[in-house]
């Protein structure tokens, strides 16, 4: 029995070893499990935090590159702000500031009233004819009402009849016009007499002999619409818009070698304050409408060079306008002629400073009129017609006695009356 005993105490104690070692065997190896799931979770872990710090990483990049846009947007648009309102100063600077430019321009209408201020209720001081220059002053682009100068003239006009070149001749455009229908009408003819073909020679003959009736060419001018100064070879025309103005268009014409009449001259001028009259009376304050000769020319400061008879003015020359008086419309010395007369008119007056009188009423028919002269004349007249010094020297010494010069004073719209 106790021979056997350590034997069974030695397996025993195998048993008991072999048993602790797989217990702690399999103990170690959870543990291991473990560990490993622990380091694999933390690897999962710090892989994530990783992930996760590149993720806020590019966030806040993003964010800083977002924020960094808008600041440099924001600066963009406040910089175009500043520079938006310095350009806005700038405009309302240059449009506070009156800036002023002079330039040529030609008068596009017929006849353009000159007024002493901006507006059409100011008074009128003149007028200016088609293609008359004048240096007009454009005050910051404005050309609705322009301040404009001539030698003779300033005032102000509306800017609209204004043009930046001379208008071209109308009467030109319209010969032009009817030379080329009358070439297309003769195109036409042809075309007909080719087509149609006569029935014999006789006929042919007889429509050859009938007379072709040719077309005659437009008026090139004022002067050429006359009918009745066959026998004169100068010409001073005097026209309004109608019957109730002041203003007037002077024109003088002369008869070239041909015979046919060209211009001279074309400027602005002045008639009586209340018109054109058909039948003038004594004080009614117009001009009347006619044709009449060319008398005496007279000044104060000499003869400037005409041909036609001329008398210098003293202070004692006066004019008779007593309609009761023998001496009614005529020249005359006021100390040789005193109480024959209870009214005349006093001739030493800068007006009259160069001038010639206008032959009406020459038969002195009491009230019908007296002293109607072409003078010197800034503004209306009482009965006269008036240009300015400088027009007038010219006109009286172009005027040639030779060449029998007529003055016509009427409305435009009443030329083919003479």
């Amino acid at each position: 029995m106790f021979k056997r005993k350590p034997y069974f105490f030695a397996i025993f104690l195998l048993i008991l070893l072999t048993v602790g070692t797989l217990v702690m065997f399999i103990e170690k190896e959870p543990s291991s499990t473990v560990s490993e799931s622990t380091d694999e979770t933390t690897s999962i872990k710090s892989t994530d935090l990783a992930s996760s710090n590149k993720n806020l990483t590019s966030k806040e990049l993003k964010a800083e590159n977002d924020e960094t846009t808008e600041s440099t947007e924001s600066e963009e648009v406040e910089d175009n702000s500043k520079i938006a309102n310095q350009e806005k100063d700038v405009v309302a600077k240059d449009e506070n500031e009156a800036t002023t430019v002079t330039a040529t321009k030609y008068i596009a209408v017929s006849s353009l009233n000159v007024r002493s201020g901006p507006g059409t209720d100011n008074p009128v001081v003149g007028m200016l004819t088609i293609n008359q220059e004048v240096k007009a002053a454009i005050q910051n682009k404005q050309v609705e009402w322009l301040k404009i100068t001539t030698d003779e003239i300033s005032g102000y006009v509306n800017g609209k009849y204004l043009s930046n070149k001379k208008v071209p001749d109308q009467s030109q455009e319209s010969t032009r016009d009817t030379t080329s229908d009358t070439k297309d009408t003769n195109k036409q003819t042809k075309s007909n007499a080719t087509t149609t073909k006569p029935t014999n020679s006789t006929e042919q003959k007889e429509e050859s002999k009938v007379p072709v009736k040719q077309e005659q060419s437009p008026p090139k001018n004022d002067a050429e619409k006359l009918k009745n100064i066959g026998q004169n070879n100068q010409l001073i025309l005097v026209t309004t818009n109608g019957y109730g103005t002041s203003s007037a268009k002077i024109q003088t014409f002369e008869r070239n070698a041909d015979g046919n009449w060209t211009q001279v001259l074309s400027t602005s001028g002045h008639i009586g304050k209340n018109g054109f009259a058909n039948k003038k009376v004594e004080g009614d304050g117009k001009s009347p409408r006619g044709k009449y000769s060319i008398g005496t020319a007279f000044g104060r400061k000499g003869n400037p060079g005409t041909k036609l008879p001329f008398r210098s003015i003293t202070s004692d020359d006066v004019w008779v306008d007593d309609s009761n008086s023998n001496l009614y419309n005529s020249w005359q010395s006021r100390k040789k002629t005193e109480g024959q007369w209870s009214s005349a008119e006093n001739m030493s007056i800068p007006q009259y400073d160069y001038g010639f009188v206008i032959n009406y009423n020459t038969n002195r028919v009491p009230g019908a009129g007296s002293a109607i002269f072409f003078h010197v004349s800034s503004g209306h007249t009482l009965g006269c017609t008036g240009v300015s010094q400088g027009n007038m020297v010219a006109i009286l010494n172009w005027l040639d006695p030779g060449k029998n010069p007529v003055i016509i004073q009427t409305p435009v719209s009443e030329l083919s009356s003479y």
